[in-house]
């Protein structure tokens, strides 16, 4: 099986971590707790799951079929296929765990056709884990970040990253934030980035970029991080840096790497950072997709150091060196692992476009006072009014919405959104189901609609999450995709307007109906 091989790698690796003295080595069935592992077919959550096997049941969350179909049971795991963006899909993947930890990163498409930008990604995944956390009663949530500076100014991917900790942090659950630099094991995708371009360059350029310093780890000195923090209530609720190996450039962590490597480079100094030209030949020669590589080299412009703390210093002691690391992370002929996602991710690639599903998500202001429920109301009169009743968007008392395209002497149902029975959060969050209309497919399940407010961040999410377009794909990318693109866009600054002007939410007597 193509996850069991690759899980394989992972084991070569981890097969010898032993838990630390202070805590139990093994523990019978009955008394493992339940972890919820969000992002488990990753190189981290499968090590993590590997080197804890003895002492946690995991229920490990994914997206991906091919990995569930496969029904691999190894490593105490319990696969479960997640759709990560549905909070009542997550609320029941909760059900009965003690632990939850979350190792998700949206930087790869999830559906054919993405409208987003992945930080807004982010903050809704994040959000409904949290909310889902809080409904089960989890006792403790877990989340790998990245090291954050000192600077005044984050790269979006720092950004997020901390705006993820927030969000988390936002409900009642007590969490705890580890940030790591590049985790060094077999199959990261930053360490691929690195160590195909040192095997494929025999001269290197070496932007200013690459004069900012990082700390990294060991991927099983990350675990025995996780490990205290799960085992020790101590560290619940706080945040950790974390940096097994001596702080180093990246200039020096390349040149290390390649004389690991057996490789001896030319190295070229160059006095600017030609981020827009590092990405095109970062992502051409590494073999790692460019959107991953957009955020990550962005945050190369920091430099990264991981500060003293209780956590770290019990790592300290015996964390393993830079250079066993990285060889730990290769084959004898040098060339990286492979990450446990990748064998599954063509099988997953052409299940997603055989689906034609579509992801749309806006982040947009959020006017102080407003609702979610009002948000929904107002965007219906809004269109209503902006297409001159070309398209007029009716909405009956149980809040179902019809989108009805009207000329004279023709009437067309273009979308019908039905309220789904999972709404709640005081207003927080107003959620439709696709249920109809000539533009949309009927599939199982559903597409949705949705708004969702975060006061704390000043700012709404509009979302549409596996709309089925009826219109053949190709005619749907180049019309209706961009028509629904710029119609949001167009409402995002509306919404601006009446956040600028203070425009108040009225009370829900004086709410607009629009009947037919």
């Amino acid at each position: 099986m193509a996850e069991a091989t690759a899980n394989d790698y992972a084991r070569s690796v981890v097969q010898d971590f032993a838990p630390d003295a202070e805590t139990p080595p093994a523990r019978k069935p009955d008394e493992q707790p339940l972890v919820v592992l969000a992002g488990a077919s990753g190189f981290v959550g499968a090590s993590l799951r590997i080197a804890l096997a003895e002492r946690y049941r995991w229920r490990a969350l994914t997206r991906s079929e091919a990995i569930v179909n496969q029904g691999e049971t190894r490593d105490n795991t319990e696969w479960r296929l997640c759709d990560l963006y549905s909070l009542p899909r997550v609320e029941e993947a909760m059900e009965g765990a003690d632990y939850a930890i979350y190792l998700v990163h949206s930087m790869l498409p999830s559906s054919r056709l993405v409208q987003a930008k992945f930080e807004d990604l982010d903050l809704l995944l994040a959000d409904n884990f949290a909310r889902a956390a809080e409904a089960a009663g989890v006792k403790h949530i877990m989340y790998l970040g990245g090291l954050i500076p000192d600077d005044d100014y984050l790269s979006p991917h720092l950004r997020s990253r901390q705006e993820v900790e927030h969000v988390l942090r936002s409900r009642g659950v007590p969490v705890t934030v580890l940030r790591a630099g590049l985790i060094i094991g077999p199959g990261g995708s930053s360490l691929r980035m690195l160590i195909n371009l040192v095997r494929r360059l025999p001269i290197m350029l070496m932007p200013k970029w690459t004069y900012s310093e990082t700390q990294s780890i060991d991927i099983r000195d990350a675990i025995r991080a996780f490990d205290f923090a799960m085992e020790d209530p101590k560290f619940w609720d706080g945040t950790y840096d974390l940096g097994g190996h001596e702080p180093m450039t990246y200039r020096d962590m390349i040149l290390r790497t390649a004389k690991v490597l057996g490789r001896d480079p030319l190295a070229i100094d160059l006095p600017v950072n030609w981020f827009a030209l590092s990405r095109q030949w970062v992502s051409a020669l590494s073999g790692v997709s460019s959107q991953l590589v957009n955020p990550l080299l962005e945050s190369l412009r920091h430099s990264l150091h991981a500060k003293d703390n209780p956590l770290l210093d019990k790592i300290k002691p015996s964390a393993i060196t830079f250079e066993e690391s990285l060889r730990s992370a290769v084959d004898k002929s040098g060339a990286p692992l492979p990450n446990p996602r990748s064998l599954t991710q063509a099988t997953d690639d052409k299940l997603i476009k055989n689906a034609r599903r579509v992801r749309s998500v806006q982040r947009m202001p959020l006017p102080s006072g407003w609702d979610a429920p009002y948000i929904a109301q107002v965007y219906g009169q809004w269109l209503t009014d902006k297409s001159i009743h070309l398209i007029n968007v009716q909405r009956d008392e149980s809040n179902m919405l019809q989108f009805m395209l009207q000329l004279p002497g023709f009437k067309l149902k273009l979308l019908e959104l039905t309220p789904t029975p999972y709404t709640r959060g005081g207003g927080r969050r107003r959620a439709f189901y696709i249920s109809g209309g000539f533009l949309a497919r009927q599939v199982d399940p559903p597409g949705r609609f949705e708004f969702r407010i975060f006061p704390e961040n000043f700012c709404l999410i509009a979302a549409i999450h596996g709309f089925a377009p009826r219109l053949p794909w190709w005619f749907y990318e180049c019309s209706q995709a961009v028509v629904h693109y710029f119609v949001m866009q167009a409402f995002a600054r509306y919404l601006w307007k009446q956040a600028k002007a203070g425009v108040s939410m009225p009370e829900p007597s004086e709410a607009p109906l629009i009947q037919d």
